[in-house]
């Protein structure tokens, strides 16, 4: 089974070559002025990975499809135009002419053709991470000319020792940041699962970079928060965890370094509730922390879906439109 999803993924590329809490125990009126809505291209992803996604459009739609004014994007379906100067500006018109504001770019160096990931980051060989430097820049280039104010990195190692990882992350991020913060960019970490889902090591690395340049970006996912997890693909997003940080702690350890949130988001009842994260808790969380910013749907639900998830999901569009009806409840 495993192997048919991995060729299934591979010839989609090529194509463009849990408990919930009582709802209202945790709501609190909050100051709507301090936070906003986005969307993140990624809850697009089997439409992107099927051809059936129109880059371009992306400001209109998360306008005037969704009347929603912050957008996030997906390096995944930049690939063959980054460095398309004229493609770029393109998108920046298209956010400047809808009000859009441009956020974040989710950076994933994978090789579509054989589905390996690039190097890391984190890596114990340096010249792997001064390659992952090197890649990194382009993707920093790419925030500069859309508009966005930050990349999101992902970090992978295979050395076993935490503090070592440590050195080897914050070594190579600031190297990065050396050149971002040229131009105002700044270089953000999700809790992505195996280390990062580890709250308290990811706080660590944000005080040992101590950058004004370097922040979190707190995901709701359950999954995001499993640090005993293999290599990341999608096939592993309906599997169990062995090693569960709690979320709920997590998000709130993560706020103080937050330049965005991630609304995670799977599955809903009749109720319109998510079945993985009490939103009106994680809500809270947010609202009383000092965050002024957007807080961005990501709707993974049809993901999980076509990866042979055991669930009722909705489409992309009916998952946004959920998520998005959800994150106003309670905000």
């Amino acid at each position: 089974m495993i192997n048919s999803r991995r060729k299934f993924l591979k010839n989609t590329f090529s194509v463009f070559s849990t408990t919930l809490l009582a709802p209202n125990l945790f709501a609190k009126k909050i100051d709507k002025s301090k936070m906003d809505i986005g969307l993140q291209m990624y809850s697009f992803a089997p439409l992107i990975m099927q051809g059936k996604f129109d880059l371009l459009g992306f400001p209109d739609l998360v306008k005037n499809t969704y009347g929603i004014n912050g957008a996030e994007y997906w390096s995944i379906p930049f690939m063959g135009r980054e460095n398309d100067r004229d493609f770029l500006n393109d998108i920046k018109r298209r956010s400047d002419d809808n009000g859009v504001d441009n956020l974040i770019i989710l950076v994933d160096d994978i090789d579509i053709k054989t589905m390996q990931s690039g190097p890391s980051l984190a890596s114990s060989n340096k010249n792997d991470r001064d390659t992952a430097i090197d890649y990194h820049k382009k993707w920093v280039d790419v925030a500069k000319n859309i508009g966005c104010h930050s990349i999101r990195i992902n970090l992978r190692s295979e050395e076993e020792n935490d503090q070592k990882i440590l050195e080897n992350s914050s070594e190579s991020i600031s190297r990065l940041i050396e050149f971002s913060k040229q131009d105002n960019i700044s270089i953000v970490i999700e809790n992505h699962g195996g280390i990062t889902g580890d709250a308290d090591w990811l706080v660590s690395l944000m005080e040992n970079v101590d950058s004004k340049h370097l922040g979190a970006l707190p995901d709701f996912g359950t999954y995001n928060f499993c640090i005993k997890r293999g290599n990341l693909n999608f096939q592993s997003l309906s599997e169990n965890c062995e090693n569960q940080y709690d979320k709920y702690l997590g998000v709130k350890k993560l706020m103080p370094y937050a330049k965005g949130v991630s609304a995670k988001s799977h599955e809903f009842d009749k109720d319109g509730e998510e079945l993985s994260t009490n939103y009106s808790r994680m809500i809270k969380i947010i609202s009383e922390s000092n965050y002024k910013g957007y807080i961005t749907i990501e709707y993974e639900g049809a993901m999980k879906g076509m990866f042979g998830g055991e669930g009722t999901y909705l489409s992309p569009h009916e998952g946004i439109l959920a998520t998005k009806k959800l994150i106003n409840k309670y905000l």
